[in-house]
């Protein structure tokens, strides 16, 4: 049977309906297009929604992480924390490694250190120890209130390098913030509020799961505490009403002092 005689025979017995000419019409097309379109305008801010509170729980995973880091650390050293070093300065000889490097070997993956929703930064730093040079997401409490109320007119930045602070200096460690989230370009360690007159609020990131970057004070950010628990706070609330990066209730309480910037 030839090819001419094979579709007559097969137009004999199907019905018009499928022999005829099935191409869509020029208006058929812009109907599904327009569909399509509506449909990805419905989904996406759904996905995106969906995408970013996933984000969110990988950090609060990653925080909780650190937060048992820490413990370790302390169980390991008394009950001291990572000494305040800034992975540059030497001290009796050698340049000991900053919070990142030292409590390392408790966490044991630099990924831990950079939150998936941190995707901007790409910020390094120049510190000689490896994990104190990756890119991260966290910075660490600094405790500078705690030394400025025993050190009182010794009390100066420089001067911190090489202190620890002990957990029991800790009388709030539920109300106590440990880590937090920090700008993608800034390269502070330390958290310290009492420093310019506050000029480190502005490094803490206090928005990063925002609906959008425009809108950070509608978002929040994660902060690990003291006592092991990791909790997401609306934007600038690590601060206001009661300043939870402080231990001595002088500073906890008289936050009128702290502008927090969108």
């Amino acid at each position: 049977m030839t090819v001419k005689k094979y579709k007559k025979f097969w137009a004999q017995r199907l019905p018009s309906s499928v022999t005829r000419d099935s191409a869509f019409t020029l208006i058929e097309l812009l109907v599904v297009v327009a569909i399509i379109a509506i449909l990805s305008g419905m989904l996406l801010p759904v996905l995106s929604k969906a995408k970013g509170a996933a984000q969110k729980v990988k950090c609060i995973s990653q925080l909780g992480q650190l937060n048992l880091a820490s413990q370790l650390y302390r169980d390991d050293s008394n009950g001291a924390l990572p000494a305040r070093t800034d992975g540059m300065t030497a001290l009796g000889g050698r340049v000991p490694a900053s919070w990142p490097g030292t409590l390392f070997p408790y966490f044991q993956s630099t990924n831990t250190l950079r939150c998936p929703a941190d995707k901007a930064n790409a910020l390094t730093g120049i510190q000689p120890h490896p994990v104190d040079r990756v890119v991260r997401s966290y910075l660490f409490n600094g405790w500078n209130d705690h030394f400025l109320a025993r050190m009182k007119r010794d009390y100066k930045l420089s001067a911190l390098i090489g202190r620890s602070m002990h957990e029991q200096a800790i009388q709030e460690p539920t109300q106590t913030v440990l880590f937090g989230e920090k700008k993608d370009n800034s390269p502070a360690l330390y958290m310290d509020f009492l420093e310019g007159f506050g000029n480190d609020i502005q490094e803490v990131e206090h928005g990063r799961h925002a609906p959008s970057k425009t809108q950070r004070s509608k978002g929040s950010s994660v902060f690990g505490f003291a006592d092991g628990s990791v909790r997401s706070i609306k934007f600038g609330g690590s601060f206001k009403p009661l300043n939870q990066w402080a231990t001595e209730s002088i500073w906890r309480t008289n936050t009128a002092i702290f502008l927090i910037k969108d």
